[in-house]
């Protein structure tokens, strides 16, 4: 070693041994000292380089973890007054679909059931329902139980005759809405029909209170005109909107409490119902976001006949910070509204999306979709004999998400993150038996008789 070397590192050397005395660091004035053994520098040595790498060990852990969740969720400081809120969605679907004064299910199934029996007995006999009928049986069925669609149901016998315009016949043969609410109050507008659409889901004709329009909902030019999602409640059918008595703005949050409450009567008319093909006689019940379209298979709450339910509504906002913009959707685990454009519906959502997806892949798997599914002119709706694909491919599609990381989960490729700004609903529910409040009645004495025994 040359002689300007030795020099060079007998001055580190002792620039190293001066850091190391001075130094305030704890430890490291254990690394030098000529009255310090050679084991106690190594000791010494050891454990600050096993303290280095745990350091970076955990920096590396924190690292990791801003990098995969980088968005802290915290509660707002300033509280949210909640007449500022929109009022959540309702919407209602009654489980019986058919009135038997406008069609009778049940005497024109049993008459083509017996005839049709008859007829493979005996080449002679005829069968007399004619195929208008048989036609319109077969819209209905699309409503019945899953024992309907068994491929060895008789019906199928006749594939050969034409449905009527499906969704058409199912608003035609649903109950008369102004006879099943009688009466709908609101502390906000006491004329809460005019926040009433007729809405068409999975679960067939239902009734939704203060959801956005038709046309907030879905992009025109790509959905197709053969016939309507949602219609205002004085619509007449034919697609024509009422003069007037309308609402095109959604109902604000009154106040807190009973102050803001909304009331729904709903009458119950056995005499005019069919029941041959129907699963219960109550109603269903969803409560979303206005924007959301509703899907009744995925959540509900059932109201059975004779009932009064009355739910608590704690909304929880999740409000997104712009500034996040700068990050991947996938880092914050969800969607700004110009993020993720979807082709039927003009605002995002998660809900609207899994729909989407579901719509998509049911087209892929079935060739067809369901009537209450969004899409274009080109797309053909499923004819009865058809009608178990859409409910198959939903059970494919969403009942196995356990399977999510299988390269060809169709889920997982719609990528539908939540949406970056939302409200949720916790629920408090309470149902009541009208029949046990009769009971409790009988049982409580009359003010007269409260009086004469005060008088003895």
């Amino acid at each position: 070693m040359s002689i300007g070397a030795k020099l060079m590192v007998a001055r580190a050397s002792a620039l190293f041994e001066e850091y190391c005395s001075e130094s305030s660091v704890h430890g490291v004035r254990f690394f030098v000292g000529k009255q310090r053994s050679v084991c106690v520098k190594l000791t010494w040595l050891t454990v600050f380089g096993l303290s280095l790498i745990g350091c970076g060990i955990m920096i590396q852990q924190a690292y990791n973890k801003w990098d995969r969740t980088p968005v802290i969720v915290t509660l707002s400081e300033v509280p949210t007054p909640v007449w500022d809120m929109t009022f959540p969605a309702v919407t209602i679907c009654p489980e019986i679909k058919v009135s038997n004064t406008v069609f009778n299910f049940t005497d024109q199934f049993e008459t083509l059931h017996r005839e049709w029996y008859w007829a493979q007995q005996n080449s002679n006999n005829t069968i007399t329902v004619d195929d208008d009928s048989i036609g319109k049986m077969k819209a209905i069925i699309h409503h019945c139980s899953g024992i309907y669609m068994n491929d060895k149901n008789f019906i199928f016998n006749f594939n050969h005759i034409l449905e009527p315009n499906l969704v058409d016949f199912l608003k035609k043969v649903s109950l008369d809405r102004r006879n099943v609410f009688t009466m709908c109050g609101s502390t906000s507008d006491t004329r809460c029909t005019n926040y009433m659409q007729v809405a068409l889901t999975n679960e067939g004709i239902c009734y939704s209170f203060n959801m956005i329009a038709q046309e907030e909902m879905f992009h025109a030019d790509v959905l197709h005109k053969e016939y309507k999602y949602l219609e205002r409640w004085d619509e007449d059918g034919k697609g024509m909107p009422a003069s007037d008595g309308t609402n095109d703005e959604l109902l604000k949050v009154a106040g807190s409490g009973l102050d803001a409450v909304i009331g729904f009567n709903i009458i119950h008319y056995p005499l005019k119902i069919d029941t041959s093909c129907v699963r219960g006689r109550g109603y269903k019940v969803l409560i979303h976001e206005p924007t959301v379209y509703p899907d009744l298979s995925k959540r509900n709450i059932r109201l059975s006949v004779s009932q009064t339910l009355t739910v608590a509504l704690k909304p929880n906002i999740m409000m997104t910070s712009p500034e996040l913009t700068k990050y991947s959707a996938q880092k914050r685990q969800c969607y700004f509204d110009h993020e993720h454009p979807l082709r039927f519906f003009r605002l995002y959502n998660q809900d609207n999306c899994e729909l989407e997806c579901l719509t998509n892949y049911t087209l892929q798997r079935c060739g067809c979709v369901h009537f209450s599914m969004p899409h274009t002119n080109e797309t053909r709706v499923c004819l009865l004999e058809e009608a178990h694909c859409p409910t198959e491919a939903r059970g494919h599609l969403f009942i196995r998400k356990q399977r999510r990381n299988d390269t060809n989960d169709y889920l997982q490729r719609c990528d539908c993150l939540p949406a970056c700004s939302s409200v949720r609903f916790d629920l408090q529910i309470t149902q009541d038996s009208h029949s046990e409040e009769r009971e409790v009645r009988t049982t409580i004495e009359t003010q007269e008789d409260l009086l004469a025994k005060l008088q003895l």
